[in-house]
């Protein structure tokens, strides 16, 4: 049986964070279960924000280069992708929307001129997202928080193709300084 890839992106600044921890979980028990793992820290890696030039609508492709190439080949390559990002005011952080505006030309094809754009990736590959929101529950699903950050992350994935393998929320992160052991279970529950 081959080994199946998993591509762990953190996408949140705080190597010590709710999010950060959360993801450390699931590349543990990834790791655990034989998967070979790759893990990528978003704010190591310089991305340029779009600058809406023509180039992806003329071609179909952004012409992402260096790190952010190469986070695309593993993201195309990845049994398994993991987003784990804090929810900043009902949305992604800043480096991850970054992530999404750079390849979603990669994730989507446009070249049928008048149809809409078709997914590049497998429905096959599948993505987990995970996120911590300071606003504790029930409120961070009332006021849209947690779920409006979701929404945004499952997008990307969505148009790319891949099919979600599930979504794990973190409420009242900021009054705690370990993930609960109900919320690692489960999160090692998915290897």
């Amino acid at each position: 049986m081959p080994t199946k890839r998993l591509l762990a992106i953190k996408g949140g600044p705080r190597p010590d964070g709710m999010t950060a921890k959360m993801l450390q979980i699931a590349v543990q028990a990834a790791a655990k279960a034989g998967w070979e793992t790759d893990i990528c820290d978003l704010y190591k890696i310089d991305i340029s924000a779009c600058k809406g030039c023509p180039d992806c609508k003329a071609t179909g492709v952004c012409p992402p280069s260096g790190e952010l190439a190469d986070l695309w080949v593993k993201l195309a390559f990845s049994d398994l992708v993991i987003l784990s990002a804090p929810t900043y005011y009902a949305n992604v952080p800043g480096q991850v929307k970054l992530m999404f505006d750079r390849l979603a030309s990669k994730a989507m094809d446009r070249s049928a001129a008048g149809i809409a754009p078709r997914p590049t990736l497998s429905k096959n590959q599948q993505y987990l997202l995970m996120t911590a929101c300071n606003t504790p529950f029930p409120f961070n699903r009332l006021l849209g928080q947690s779920s409006s950050c979701l929404t945004a992350m499952n997008e990307f994935f969505r148009i790319s193709g891949m099919t979600c393998r599930g979504k794990i929320v973190c409420p009242g992160a900021k009054k705690l300084t370990e993930v609960p052991a109900g919320l690692a279970s489960r999160i090692e529950s998915f290897f």
